[in-house]
């Protein structure tokens, strides 16, 4: 779908949905108009911005996005994340939030300098609106809870050092989370800020239910670390002169005929290292199936791309051309079809493609999609 507008450069489409949320968001200011114009021109303003930070932090690491603004807020997404390491999505996470930090902060300069601050009526409500939004809203989206930017920023943090072993354990931090805001939200009586928590902690739980408990997501999966070697490490196999005649003395001479010769071990410098016990492969293909189903696509793209590319395989295309599809990365997908992998795709996943590339008006992906069929049969 075409984009409403763009702001630096960057396509945004806004669902009518965000306007009717954020009307019921301020319905206690109905009955004084002017604020309740300000609230929203406030809210869209503050989203958008937050949209932004993201968007450019992925224009930073040469990753073009999208932003769609729907009734759960925004949603920003970027296109060519294959290369992206966690460290780089952490930062993406924070970049939204930070922006708003940072208008936030603007604006207290400015009220706490400046007679801005001491000003009533409509002026004085949008530097309470804005902090509000900016700094408190901000807050609350880096608690660690998925899909909150503080739930991505925190799981991308620990894959970067540890994989995906821990995501059981990311989860469970966010169902915990998410109950105490519930409580708070009682206790404050804050019944929007309840219904978020209440809606995420049922994410959380359901995608908690979806994980395997035997599966072990090995730090294959994050980008490997280069670790320079010591003196000593350098050192290890090494075998001085002295060392070896020292030893060579020391081994007992071949004994006389009718005797067993004493058996001993050879040097310690002499012998061959142990070999380390393999760590078991992750598997990224079912990492991205998981994620997909539990409704990010967008985290499901990369563990799919790295699976389809290792042993590729219907199931596993089908899956990366869904996600592709639900993050509307159209020219990943002229890219995949125009592959040496495409031969692994089924007749229903490029029917899938024909269909929603049709309705996305994606003519050039539905024509390949449709010649692939026909050259299958």
């Amino acid at each position: 779908m075409r984009p409403h507008f763009h702001v630096a450069g960057v396509p945004v489409r806004v669902h009518l949905l965000f306007f009717v949320i954020t009307f019921a968001s301020g319905w206690d200011l109905l009955e004084s108009p002017a604020r309740l114009a300000l609230w929203m021109g406030v809210v869209f303003v503050s989203v958008l911005l937050h949209e932004m930070g993201h968007a450019l932090a992925y224009r930073r690491y040469g990753s073009p996005a999208s932003i769609e603004l729907h009734g759960m807020g925004g949603t920003t997404t970027g296109h060519d994340t294959e290369q992206l390491t966690h460290r780089q999505s952490a930062w993406v996470s924070f970049a939204g939030p930070g922006m708003g930090f940072l208008l936030g902060g603007l604006v207290w300069a400015l009220s706490r300098f400046t007679p801005l601050g001491q000003q009533g009526g409509l002026a004085g409500e949008a530097v309470h609106d804005l902090l509000w939004v900016n700094v408190g809203w901000g807050l609350f989206n880096l608690l660690p809870l998925q899909p909150l930017d503080g739930g991505h920023l925190l799981a991308s943090a620990v894959r970067a050092r540890s994989g995906y072993r821990y995501e059981r354990a990311l989860l469970g931090l966010g169902i915990a989370t998410a109950v105490g805001v519930i409580a708070l939200a009682v206790w404050w009586r804050q019944p929007w800020m309840g219904l978020l928590a209440l809606m995420f902690g049922v994410m959380n739980v359901e995608q908690f239910l979806r994980l395997p408990t035997e599966v072990r997501f090995e730090r294959a999966a994050a980008l490997p670390l280069r670790r320079k070697a010591t003196r000593r490490e350098a050192k290890a196999g090494a075998v001085s002169v002295e060392n070896l005649m020292k030893e060579l003395r020391s081994t007992p001479r071949a004994a006389p005929p009718g005797e067993m010769p004493e058996v001993r071990r050879a040097p310690a410098s002499l012998q061959a290292p142990e070999a380390e016990e393999p760590e078991e492969p992750h598997d990224p293909a079912l990492v991205g199936e998981m994620l997909l189903e539990s409704g990010l696509p967008a985290m499901a793209v990369r563990p799919l791309q790295t699976a389809f590319a290792a042993s590729p395989s219907p199931r596993t295309g089908h899956a990366l051309v869904v996600a592709l599809l639900d993050t509307k990365r159209f020219a990943e997908l002229e890219a995949l079809l125009g592959g040496p992998r495409a031969s692994h795709l089924s007749d229903d996943t490029l029917a899938l493609i024909s269909e929603r590339a049709g309705a996305a008006g994606q003519g050039t992906l539905m024509q390949r999609a449709g010649e692939l069929r026909r050259h299958n049969f």
